[in-house]
């Protein structure tokens, strides 16, 4: 009797201390959140040093890179047996801007509130940084066997492009190139219930492109208007882009998307979704019409391009001689930039509407939907979540994975944290959250993750 309790008290010391490890998440993620890494200008530079000074007193070796001054990057390697290539974990740690956004408390201070710790970057992307400086702290403190290197990259310029992540493919390819990936993009979706409830895992990302629309015409007083009035001519123009979506179509993943989520959505729009991912050529209109009553399904369905920005003229009293418009196209990943502006040009349908590309951010071809990633994804979630589907999906916004997915190491998006789908929409907007428990949670979910793909 004396034997087994020790052996079970032993066993209970050597148990991960979750608990303390989220605390320790929760004060790197305040300072994180406190040292402002809004992009631009970035300054990305505070935050690798603070992350520095967490993982280097357990002889974690770290370095450190500047892509520009003040803008850095942190990757760290816990060394493996060899038996497999490595793991990289990847997360960013700029944030977007809150100018005129009325938060109901400071954004660059973490606070905590109804049961939820609000901040800028709290989801996207300081909290997943603070929770892979975690999990790495803890394969050291343990002294976990690995069959491969464990690498952890904190990026910067995710939010602009990703120049962080860049420079490391180009100049450090060595520091982070790895088997596949962890990064942001997928979610652990929890239900009104408060249960995890689908388990979303990007496997590709719609490549973002700007166009910008040009339009030209007479100029001359206000008093004499003129049939060739620019504006006016950008404006049809943007009418028929509002009116002529691209068509719906799928792809390897998001058919796999639909027939996933088909399974734990209910009533007509379950129906619609098995009917989309069970067609075999272009789906059925009818379905399309059920699931363009949500935007985001609408969004999901094809390549999406909408104004966003526009300008024209120069005085009140006088006719524009150019109005512009900027629109923002999320294109399928199997999708080109040239394919996306001929289409624009035949939806314009007027030659004299300049047609110009912007600054292309990135582009690649979706990760596999099968493989060591997936299979390591889909044990982790059964043995936490029991039941939760893991469903493959395509982000409709971009991240660093397109970089990776391009450099040929496979990326795979899913965020430790589980959060409502209203909250996950808080990201870039007011009062950015996640619930307080989700630190804890999200530990001990990325540490049995980071063990069964990497222990040995």
């Amino acid at each position: 009797m004396i034997f087994t309790v020790t052996i079970l008290a032993a066993f209970a010391a050597a148990a991960p201390d979750y608990d303390a490890g989220a605390k320790a998440a929760r004060v790197l993620l305040a300072e994180l959140v406190a040292a402002d890494t809004t992009n631009p200008p970035g300054r990305e530079t505070r935050a690798v040093d603070l992350a520095a000074r967490r993982l280097e007193p357990d002889g974690i070796a770290v370095e450190k890179t500047e892509f520009a001054p003040g803008r850095g990057n942190l990757t760290a390697r816990l060394k493996g047996s060899g038996k497999a290539r490595p793991l990289l974990l990847l997360a960013h740690i700029d944030v977007v801007g809150t100018a005129d956004q009325p938060w109901t408390s400071p954004p660059h201070e973490l606070t905590e509130r109804d049961g939820y710790l609000v901040g800028r970057g709290v989801e996207d992307d300081l909290g997943m940084a603070a929770i892979l400086v975690e999990t790495l702290r803890l394969l050291k403190r343990e002294r976990t066997p690995l069959r491969r290197d464990v690498i952890l990259a904190l990026t910067g310029d995710e939010e602009s492009g990703g120049l962080g992540i860049v420079h490391l493919l180009e100049k450090r390819r060595g520091s982070i190139d790895a088997a596949f990936a962890l990064n942001e993009g997928g979610a652990l979706v929890l239900d009104d219930g408060g249960r995890v409830g689908v388990a979303e895992i990007q496997v590709a990302e719609k490549t973002y492109q700007d166009f910008t629309l040009v339009a030209r015409g007479e100029t001359g007083h206000s008093s004499v208007p003129k049939p060739d009035n620019a504006i006016y001519r950008l404006a049809r123009a943007l009418d028929r882009l509002a009116k002529n979506p691209p068509p719906a179509r799928l792809t390897a993943a998001t058919r796999a998307y639909f027939a996933g989520r088909a399974k734990v959505e209910r009533g007509e729009l379950a129906a619609a979704m098995r009917r989309v991912a069970e067609a075999k050529d272009a789906p059925p209109a009818e379905a399309v019409l059920v699931l363009e009553k949500t935007p985001t399904q609408a969004a999901n369905l094809r390549t999406t391009c909408v104004a966003t920005m526009i300008k024209g003229g120069t005085r009140v009293n006088a006719l524009a001689a150019e109005a512009t418009a900027n629109v923002n196209c999320r294109l399928l990943p199997d999708e080109s930039p040239e394919r996306a502006a001929e289409w624009l040009k035949g939806v314009v349908d007027d030659p004299s509407v300049e047609v110009r590309w912007e600054k292309e951010m990135g582009a690649a071809a979706a990760s596999p939907v099968e493989g060591e990633a997936m299979d390591g994804l889909r044990k982790v979630i059964g043995e936490l979540y029991p039941g939760v589907p893991l469903i493959p999906t395509v982000s409709r916004g971009a991240t660093d994975s397109r970089h990776l997915r391009a450099a040929g190491i496979p990326s795979y998006g899913i965020h430790p944290i589980a959060m409502t789908e209203s909250d996950g929409e808080r990201a870039h907007g007011i009062d950015e959250r996640i619930p307080a428990g989700g630190l804890r949670q999200g530990l001990e979910f990325f540490h049995k993750l980071v063990l069964e793909l990497a222990a040995d």
